[in-house]
């Protein structure tokens, strides 16, 4: 088939100006005929990066060939937050596979799909992956968004490209980010070593993630990210190369290879941590976006999950951290490490603040640089050379009145006169 180029797609990449002109196609599907050398303009082939012209005939030399459906409808039940004539939102609850792959063809998110609301699902992914626009991990719960026709497919997805569409995810991670709050800018691509895991890799995806400390305790901090880029794995990945893998994640070390940076006196606690938690501690509770037909922005929230939200239970009364915590009117303030939290504590709270003078404040200690430590270090080393040269001429001189030499006739070794030659 050929496709002419009109003037307002002047300038784009031809895989996106096909799925644009096609029918029932995504991006992959036409990356894919690019590949495979299928589409050609002025009779060559294409990269997938090629940009159209005005009046240029793209030439599509093959369609698509659909893979055949062998998805089952399952009745799963489905915790649905939100419904209506174009999207559903779904809490995903943990241990559901999203579709079928990786030897996975039963008892997923797809099949739950098509039970409930049979063919009223878009089929720009295909059949095995009916209204599905983006994906959560199998241990990952929280909210995504399900596109009941195509047309609204297609404008999710495009939200998804141009980063309107904003998910945000809690996590627990192990110890304490550096940085209050940051972005991980790093490419991700399949482990080398370990095909069933992704990594940071050179020539990677371009990847980032966004985050922000919320709440901290001895062992572990609470996090609030939100995604740049969606690639698979890409908090759990970003969070193990910073030295903070996600607390309960079996396959980024965030189980038994953390509990040896655990000090010895919190380990009992960081073990009970890792019986309450199934999996990785990361959930999607926060989903915006632009619904497809009356382009109203939306947000959708979801509480804790239930062992992610016994957990911070459990290390708030248990390890409690003096770094500040999170307020959402307040920001970041003091946590005083003595408090041990009880679901019915009461605090009081002061109409007016207190007010310090400077000579109650305690003092701010400062840090040395490292040009001062040397300083100190030298002149630590010049006093004790001192003492012990001192001790050293206390010890001669009574060496010397032993021998019956006169204190004024004494000359401490190394400080002898010179002699006149004349004298000799």
């Amino acid at each position: 088939m050929n496709y002419i180029v009109e003037e307002k797609h002047n300038g784009e990449r031809i895989d996106k100006f096909l799925v644009g002109v096609m029918e029932n196609v995504s991006r992959t599907d036409v990356q894919k005929l690019i590949e495979a050398g299928e589409v050609k303009v002025g009779g060559g082939k294409v990269s997938k990066n090629f940009r159209v012209e005005t009046g240029m005939a793209v030439v599509v030399e093959k369609m698509i060939e659909k893979e055949s459906s062998t998805l089952e409808p399952e009745d799963i039940p489905l915790n649905i937050v939100y419904e209506d004539d174009d999207i559903v939102v779904i809490n995903k609850p943990r241990n559901l596979v999203v579709h079928p792959g990786n030897g996975v063809s039963k008892g997923t998110l797809a099949a739950a799909l098509l039970y409930h609301f049979k063919e009223n699902l878009s089929t720009v992914n295909g059949p095995l992956r009916p209204g599905i626009v983006h994906r959560l991990d199998k241990d990952t719960p929280g909210l995504m968004v399900v596109a009941k026709n195509d047309a609204a497919h297609r404008h999710l997805a495009h939200q998804l490209e141009t980063r309107t569409l904003h998910r945000t995810y809690n996590a627990l991670v192990w110890g304490c980010p550096r940085d209050l709050e940051g972005t991980i800018d790093a490419p991700i691509g399949r482990n080398p070593k370990n095909r069933l895991k992704m990594a940071v890799v050179k020539g990677g995806k371009e990847s980032r993630t966004h985050y922000v400390a919320k709440q901290f305790f001895a062992i572990a901090t609470l996090l609030e990210l939100q995604l740049e880029s969606g690639r698979t794995h890409q908090i759990r990945v970003h969070s193990r190369y910073t030295g903070h893998p996600v607390v309960g994640d079996p396959l980024y070390d965030g189980r038994d290879e953390s509990l040896n940076r655990v000090p010895p006196l919190m380990k009992p606690v960081a073990e009970k941590v890792l019986e309450i938690a199934p999996a990785q501690l990361l959930q999607a509770v926060k989903i915006e976006l632009i619904h497809p037909r009356t382009n109203k922005k939306l947000t959708f929230k979801v509480p804790m999950e239930e062992p992610f939200a016994n957990v911070l239970k459990l290390l708030k009364k248990e390890c409690p951290a003096s770094a500040p915590v999170y307020d959402e009117e307040e920001g970041f303030r003091d946590f005083d490490a003595q408090i041990r939290f009880d679901e019915d504590d009461e605090f009081d709270e002061y109409e007016e603040p207190l007010e310090i003078s400077p000579d109650e404040a305690a003092p701010v200690k400062e840090r040395k640089t490292r040009a001062q430590r040397l300083a100190e270090k030298k002149a630590t080393a010049a006093k004790r050379r001192a003492v012990a040269a001192e001790r050293k001429l206390i010890k001669q001189m009574k060496a010397a009145r032993r021998k019956g030499v006169a204190p004024e006739d004494f000359v401490e070794p190394g400080y002898e006169p010179t002699i006149d030659p004349e004298l000799l």
